[in-house]
Formats: C-alpha cells, structure tokens, sequence
C-alpha cells in the first residue's frame, strides 16, 4: 500500500460476490484504468456480511492500494456500510459505488477526478449500463443467467479493451432520456470529503434490503446542497453484472412497489432535480465507435437514438418531437395538475383561475415534475387506473422513439410491406407511423389499424383467466373507429393509405388484405389476441422486418403467447426489451 495521501478513495459495497468482485476490482485496478496511477487512489471494499467474505491476499496480483473490511453489524440495507467506509476514507475526493458487482470503464476513475476540479462543490455523477440484452430484472425471467453472461463478456475481450463494454450493454432503467437527460440516481458518485460529511453520508433511514431508493436520496440532497454543481462523466460509465441483486435483478415489481413506499414516508413525493448540469469529456475514439454500432444496430437505448434526433436542428425531428409531447399529453400536464388540486373540493375557490391554473410551475412545481416522469414511461397519470390517459397513447416515450427507429430503418433498409398495430386504443402510435411515412415522401405503403373500437374480447382461453379486459370492466379501452378517425384528421394524416380492419382479431386477421409488414407492432394484452395476430400476420411480415410486442413485460399472459409462439415456430432471432414492458425482435 502507498504510504502517501491519494487524492481519490473509492468506497465499494460487496455482499455474496465472489464471481463478481473479482472482475469489478481488476476493472478498478491500476492494470486496467488509464491516466491515474496507483499511488492516486485507494479502494476501500466494505464486505456487508458474505458467508465467504472477499480476502485481501486475493487480490494482490492486481498492484492496486486497497482495503478489505467486513463490517461488523451487516443489514439487508448497505447503507450503514457505506457510512462505514466513508469514515475510512482518507482522501479528499470520496466515490461511493454502492454495488460492487459494477464494472467500470478505463477511463473513469481519472474523468472522474478530472471533472472534480472543475468545480470545488461539484457533485460528480456517472452513467449507468447492465450488461446483457435489455432491463436485467425483464432480461432473467428469459434466461439471461450468469452463463450467458460469462460467455457475452468473453466474446469483446473486455479486460484488455474494456470500452468494447458498451458494445453488449443498454442503458440502465435510472438513465430514462439519454446521455444528456437528469438522472434520478448515480451508481457511482464522487464528491469532495467535506460535502460528504455535510450531507452526512447516507441516511441510515433506508432499511430496505438493497438500501430502496437511499440512492436516489443521496443525489437529490447532494443536488439541492447550496452551492453544488452537477458534472457528468460522458464517454464512460459503470456496467452492471447479473448476480441476483435486490433491485436491479429483481423479477418482482414489489421490490421498487416497497422501495418506494418507503421513500414517500421518509421523504414524501419522489424528485429528480433536472437543474443546470456542466458534462466532462472527452468520449474516447473506442467508446464513441462503439455507441455508433449500438445505434446503428438499435441496440442502443431507443430513448438516447430519439435524444440524439432531437438535437438536430432539422425540422423533421423537431416536428416529431412535437408530435411525440402530444401524443403523450406532455403538453397539457399542467392543466391535469391544476385540475388535480381540485379534487375533494365541492366549489372551485376563486383563486383558481386567478393564480394556481396560470402558474401550476410555481405553485405545484413538484406534482407536475412527478407528473412528467409517469407519463414519459406511459403509466396513467389521473387515477392508477389503467386506460385513463388524456393522451392519445400509454406507451410512453421509450417505445415511440423505439416505433420510430423501427419504422425509420425500415424505409431505409428497403424492407418491404405495410406498417400496422393490432389494438390501436386512441391510435398514438399510428399516428406517429403514418407522420413517419409522410416525412419520407413513401407513398406505396398503407398503415393498418386492426382493432374491434368496442374494447377487448372477455376472455375464453383458460389463459387469459382473471384477465378481463373488456367493455364491461373497462370502458375507457373502448375507443370507437370514428374518434380514432378524427384523430388522424385532426393531424392531418387521414387519407386513403390509412386502412381500418374493425373487429375482434379472430374475424379479421386471417382474411385481410394485408399482403407483407414492414412493421407488426401488437397491442393485444391477452393470450388470445396475442396468438391470433401472430398466427395470422407473422408469415407476412418481410424479412428483415419488425415485431414489436408492447407488453411483453408487463403482461404474463401476453408474454406466454409470443413464447409459445415462437417455441412452435422455432424463431430463434433474441427478443431485446425495449422498457420496462415492451419487447421486439427482427425477422431473419
């Protein structure tokens, strides 16, 4: 070990991690990080209760200044572990990576440390990546395994090129609008001592296994510390190993439903602060290289192709840009909060007109910010009820920039066929399909819109029992033909090249007069309807060409279809999540 001061401590949190440590610390070590050498920074590994814990003899090929501690008084949170090996740290610039089973980049250390001193208060935040093909917690219940992983890493020969890392890893579900969006977490953040020692570490509060959203707590108190400064690394990042984590691996939505129900009694209403933020670079040549094959694969994050689209001046991607805020209804939110504030009253006070529904910003600034993240992600924003939208879609923003790289590479690539959705509700996403073929000048497609505009079939196989869908349970699923037209009308799209198939599936598909798809996007929900439109349009679709199913993820009924689907078919093209829900895979 140096006997001098670094200038960096790293704190790294390690629990049952003998596959994955090993890997993060050689990531760590002076034998893979560029432009920092070993004498500049100690590792501190805090060790919160392993039945076999990590020993520092282990390591010591790596020539790196690191200590191994076990932390006497473990809990399923590590938060107190963290405390814990912030009070060992003894540099003047502290990082905190509160899941050792994240590797970094060779460069991050150093970019870190650069970007610290560009400002005495910064707060220095990295960006987030799991390895594998999509969301870990959606990608495991696939069978995306420590194997499969094992043998992704050993195809990019990642120890001695680790920025190929970005080549097998999307973005993390915290990074929601590209490399330039806020983030609602760092999983690697580094700050000076003393601001650490102001915010007092992290807050023991957090008791959830994993540490719930103690993460999240930490950047917005350090964001909203007076003085402090945001400065995010660019062209750099941490990459996530699968290894059955509390969060970020897990399959069940009661992990964050419990996380967050815990933050709200601590802190109230979850935030992410969205203030002025400075980006340190530079993108090294093989990190940007490798994100250019991301995007021009679609393996990138389709949120980030959209925010990349969206900074050229050009008028096509500001138009649909525009288009995408309205489709979502991010445009009218305010009203929504506004109108929120009145419910319970029996009279609407005068001081609503003259004061809260002019300036909800200023007044209800955090029920509208809270109100923009639900919708981005396509989740109702009136009542948690689903269907209630005053949008024209719930798909959120990551599946319409996602429908527009599909759509996009389709004409590009010259895939032959029709673009059509099977279950349309108030016709967002065919909105945003037909806009696409407009600005192309292609007038030989159509666009399909098959739908029954009376509401989902109640359901008659056994595995779509106890998922009633229909009209009778929810109306607000029901949109007629004739709303959906003027919608079209509305943005001056309807013409003769948008085709209307009305009715349940089972009578309309196998007939119609589709000929090839360019782009089949389902939006079935059910098993039933899920199965009838692939058998009944798969062998149309061209090859080369798109499938994108919307819940694949968020529907276990909707998911057994496509993989039973696909089982009997014998496709073996992956399926990569687009979010959360929504999965796609290409033709061969």
């Amino acid at each position: 070990m140096s006997t001098g001061r670094p200038e960096l401590s790293l704190i790294v949190i390690s629990y049952e991690m003998a596959r994955e440590l090993p890997r993060t610390l050689y990531s760590l070590s002076p034998r893979y990080q560029q432009g920092i050498a070993a004498d500049d920074y100690e590792v501190i590994v805090i060790d919160n209760g392993s039945t076999h814990p990590p020993r520092l003899e282990d390591f010591a090929d790596l020539g790196m200044n690191l200590q191994i501690h076990c932390f006497p008084d473990p809990k399923p949170s590590p938060v107190r572990a963290i405390n814990h090996g912030l009070s060992l740290a003894a540099a003047p610039l502290v990082g905190v990576n509160i899941d050792g089973a994240r590797l970094a980049s060779p460069g991050l250390l150093d970019a870190c440390r650069r970007a610290a001193r560009t400002d005495a208060d910064a707060v220095v935040t990295t960006l987030s990546f799991q390895l594998g093909p999509g969301p870990q917690w959606i990608t495991i219940q696939q069978g995306y395994d420590a194997v499969w992983e094992d043998r992704l890493l050993d195809t990019i020969d990642w120890r001695n090129n680790g920025y190929r890392l970005f080549e097998i890893s999307p973005f993390a579900e915290n990074i929601t609008r590209g490399w330039f969006g806020p983030l609602n977490e760092s999983n690697l953040i580094v700050m000076q001592q003393g601001l650490w020692q102001a915010l007092g570490g992290f807050d023991p509060a957090f008791e959830s296994p994993g540490g719930g959203a103690a993460n999240s707590d930490l950047l917005r108190r350090a964001l909203e510390h007076p003085g402090t400064r945001q400065v995010t690394v660019l062209g750099e990042g941490v990459f996530h190993q699968i290894h059955g984590g509390t969060h970020t691996n897990a399959a069940s939505l009661d992990v964050y439903k419990n996380a967050a129900r815990e933050y709200y009694r601590l802190r109230g209403r979850i935030r992410v602060v969205d203030a002025e933020r400075s980006y340190f670079g530079p993108v090294s040549r093989a990190a940007a290289e490798a994100y250019r094959r991301q995007l021009a694969a679609g393996h990138a994050a389709p949120s980030e192709a959209a925010t990349v689209m969206r900074a050229s001046p050009d008028a096509r991607s500001r138009y649909l840009s525009l288009l995408k805020s309205v489709l979502l209804n991010e445009t009218g939110l305010e009203t929504e909060v506004a109108l929120d504030s009145l419910r319970g009253m029996t009279q609407v006070p005068p001081a609503f007109w003259s004061d809260i529904l002019y300036d909800v910003p200023g007044k209800l600034g955090l029920a509208l910010e809270e109100k923009r993240r639900v919708r981005a992600m396509g989740f109702d924003t009136l009542s948690g009820d689903p269907g209630r939208s005053l949008g024209y879609t719930m798909i959120g923003r990551k599946r319409l920039d996602h429908l527009e790289w599909c759509v996009t590479t389709a004409l590009d690539e010259g895939v032959a066929g029709d673009l059509m959705e099977c279950g349309v509700w108030r016709g967002g996403a065919c909105l945003l399909m037909k806009a696409i073929l407009d600005l192309s000048g292609d007038q030989d497609r159509n666009l399909w819109l098959a739908d029954s505009f009376a509401g989902l079939p109640p359901p008659s196989q056994p595995e779509d029992q106890g998922l009633d869908l229909s009209r009778e349970h929810f109306p607000s699923l029901a949109v007629s033909r004739e709303r959906v037209e003027r919608a079209f009308a509305d943005f001056g799209l309807l013409d003769a090249r948008v085709r209307f198939l009305p009715g349940f599936f089972a009578d309309t598909l196998a007939g119609c007069a589709v000929e090839q798809l360019a782009v089949l996007r389902l939006d079935g929900d059910l098993y039933s309807s899920t199965m009838q439109a692939l058998e009944a349009l798969y062998d149309r679709v061209s090859p080369g060409g798109f499938i994108v199913i919307d819940d694949y993820g968020g529907l276990g009924q909707c998911a057994q279809a496509v993989d039973a689907f696909r089982a009997a078919r014998g496709i073996t093209s992956p399926i990569t999540m687009i979010d959360w829900t929504g999965a796609f895979w290409r033709k061969s």
